[in-house]
């Protein structure tokens, strides 16, 4: 089962950043309450890069299911009501819409598709019911924000990099006890093609969740379900009140893989804030966020602390077993996460300057828990994107960035993230932003290639006095960071591409295993990766190879022991881009066949019309059943990572291990990849 590793009591950050594309999946989401204490307002926002005028059609989940819309012209400030589904708007003209019923009413929250009530958790939510479709054929950016008097929360959706097969559930653990019902942590999947298997495992065994309006709650370790096409499956883990419990982390580091392309959304509303006193903490905020499945990730991130002090927290999430996770540059890993799944919880006493870096050797989850504010109850987090010098070099543009309908955040400030030397320029309704004074340039600890750059949006004198439109623009790639508060409520948004970095995948030569490479005195395999990227250095066991500076590593024939073995290249702009990991095993050995009388198998299957052979299966010699067939091949058990999927193995099961791509046998102590060797 995964661990977690508590550094000191902390609270987390809850933000959420953009992608930019055509097409958009907006899953629902349950907060556990829908009143003036929790959410009561959601609109949407839409905006373009584009000069001129697109059209972006607005579909339920369902992909034909035409919601009413209420369109409102941020920068005219009015409205008109569509019936079509089709909206337009261009970079001058952004627009926000709500969804509303036949008589031009307004959905109230929880009632909406972006919304759906607490009961649906546990169960299929159809796609006429929950979620949203946008589409274009233009590039344009979705937010989600939604809000109450004591609360406020934004999702970016990410566009078709959101979709993909493998996920892990991450989010912000509660550190502390509460009074308040609605807390709760919940993961929402959506299926994008019919007949989506999903499975949810890696949960600690008895973590709850809400099941439908049936009292019994969900348990297990492992879900799977079934869902069409727009349907959504919503796992909903209330706190237990005035109790820490499995309830509060049983969920993290959950892994969640399908057959085909789903779509994630993590969080929920009441995300704890700091404590009020004590262990005790009554404060909390919406927090939710959409993720990109695990190839979307990377081994570099740096995160931008808000205004929320020593409370803020960050959390990685392993997708790999021994993940090193080095902070601010140090040459030695400050953690590691033993297990797939594992996390970290890291202290804001890594901020230097209101910067962390983040390095790991396989690719992880962060998550940051951020404040608009230092009041406890405007905390909010945000999924980060890791670094890439492939990133989009600008933003443009977050429209109304101070406001969630009509309610202003005072406290409204920009963070961005540039390649240094490539400084940016940042617009507030057309007129340059100057930086807050002191917070210009600031160096990256560990990472001299990065730089940061904060912004008073709320006081920027561009535009109108409540409308901030605003843009962003370098030479180099980018990331930024939008941060809102108001008395009591927080609200976020982390704007960032996911650039297009160089896929660098291991090729193998030289072994019966083409997922695998062998090693040993009959035979070596070479290694080999795309050439003219950069600069390149290969790794064994996370150390650095000497001499093996080149696209292609030849494992010498000595390496008889097994090891991970992978290639990291430096490309211009200083980013490091990391391949896979492939695990070595010795090469197998062939021997003559004994001499002697052979014995004949007795029994055979065969799913041909007739035998191959006269006599079959008497000639198919020494076995004990003889299988055969035309087009047809036998295929075991196919599992993942079966040192946490069986729960009960005995001594000589044997599956396929999905992961490390090898035949394993269970010996009665643990599970081992069969490789021939001679004997």
């Amino acid at each position: 089962m995964k661990r977690f590793y508590l550094l000191t009591a902390f609270l987390m950050l809850n933000f959420a950043y953009a992608q930019l594309d055509n097409l958009h999946y907006l899953q629902p989401i349950i907060f556990g309450a829908y009143t003036d204490a929790t959410i009561v307002a959601e609109h949407i926002y839409l905006s373009t890069p584009s000069t001129s005028n697109i059209t972006v059609t607005v579909r339920r989940a369902d992909g034909t299911t035409i919601p009413r819309l209420y369109v409102y012209n941020i920068n005219a400030e009015t409205g008109s009501y569509v019936a079509s589904g089709s909206v337009t708007f261009s970079n001058t003209t952004p627009i926000r819409i709500n969804i509303v019923n036949a008589s031009n009413v307004i959905l109230d929250a929880g009632t909406s598709p972006m919304t759906r009530p607490t009961n649906t958790a546990g169960t299929i939510i159809q796609g006429s019911a929950g979620g949203l479709i946008f589409q274009s054929t233009d590039n344009f950016y979705v937010n989600y924000r939604g809000r109450s008097e004591s609360q406020a929360g934004s999702v970016m959706t990410k566009g078709r990099v959101a979709l993909g097969k493998n996920f892990f559930w991450g989010g912000t653990p509660n550190e502390y006890t509460t009074q308040v019902p609605e807390v709760g942590n919940m993961v929402s999947i959506m299926a994008t093609e019919n007949n989506t298997s999903v499975t949810i495992n890696n949960i600690d065994s008895g973590t709850q969740f809400i099941n439908g309006t049936n009292a019994t709650p969900l348990t297990g370790t492992t879900f799977t379900r079934t869902l069409q096409k727009g349907q959504s499956f919503i796992l909903y883990a209330k706190v237990k009140l005035n109790a820490l419990s499995l309830q509060d982390r049983g969920w993290l580091g959950a892994k969640i893989t399908a057959d085909k392309n789903i779509a994630v959304t993590v969080g929920g509303l009441m995300q704890q804030g700091g404590a009020t006193s004590g262990t005790v903490s009554d404060s909390r905020d919406f927090a939710v966020d959409q993720l990109v499945p695990v190839e979307q990730l990377g081994n570099e991130y740096v995160v931008m602390q808000g205004n929320g002090g020593a409370q803020e927290r960050v959390i990685v999430v392993a997708t790999q077993a021994n993940t090193t996770i080095s902070m601010n540059g140090s040459t030695t890993p400050n953690y590691t996460l033993t297990n797939i799944g594992d996390y970290q919880i890291v202290p804001a006493s890594f901020f230097t300057n209101k910067n962390m870096y983040i390095k790991t050797n396989k690719a992880v989850y962060v998550f940051h828990k951020i404040y608009g504010s230092t009041a406890l109850n405007t905390n909010s987090f945000m999924f980060i994107p890791p670094l890439s010098c492939f990133g989009q070099t600008s933003v443009n543009m977050i429209p109304d960035a101070k406001r969630i309908g009509s309610n202003e955040y005072a406290n409204t400030q920009l963070a961005v993230l540039a390649a240094a030397g490539a400084p940016p320029t940042v617009t507030v309704g057309g007129t340059t932003a100057n930086p807050i004074a002191g917070t210009a340039n600031i160096a990256v600890p560990g990472n001299p290639n990065w730089t940061s750059y904060r912004y008073n949006i709320a006081a920027a004198t561009g535009g109108t006095a409540t409308i901030k439109n605003v843009r962003i623009s370098s030479t180099g790639a980018i990331q930024a960071e939008l941060v809102g508060a108001d008395v009591d409520a927080g609200f976020g948004g982390y704007y960032s591409g996911f650039g297009a970095a160089p896929n660098v995948e291991i090729n193998i030569t030289g072994s019966p295993n083409p997922a695998r490479p062998c090693t040993g005195g009959t035979g070596n395999s070479v290694l080999t990766v795309s050439s003219g990227l950069g600069t390149y250095q290969w790794y064994k066991d996370g150390v650095a190879i000497s001499g093996a500076t080149t696209n292609t590593y030849s494992i010498p024939v000595t390496d008889t022991t097994a090891a991970e073995y992978n290639v990291i290249v430096t490309v211009p702009g200083g980013c490091l881009v990391y391949s896979n990991v492939v695990t070595s095993f010795a090469c197998p050995c062939y021997k003559p066949g004994v001499t002697g009388t052979p014995e004949i198998t007795k029994i055979g299957i065969s799913t041909r019309t007739t035998a191959s052979t006269p006599n079959f299966p008497a000639d198919r010699n020494n076995g004990f059943i003889a299988l055969e067939s035309n087009d047809k091949g036998m295929v075991i058990s196919r599992v993942a990572e079966p040192e946490v999927s069986i729960t009960n193995p005995v001594d000589g099961m044997m599956v396929y291990d999905t992961d490390d791509n090898c035949l394993k046998i269970y010996n009665g102590t643990q599970w081992s990849c069969i490789n021939q060797t001679c004997n």
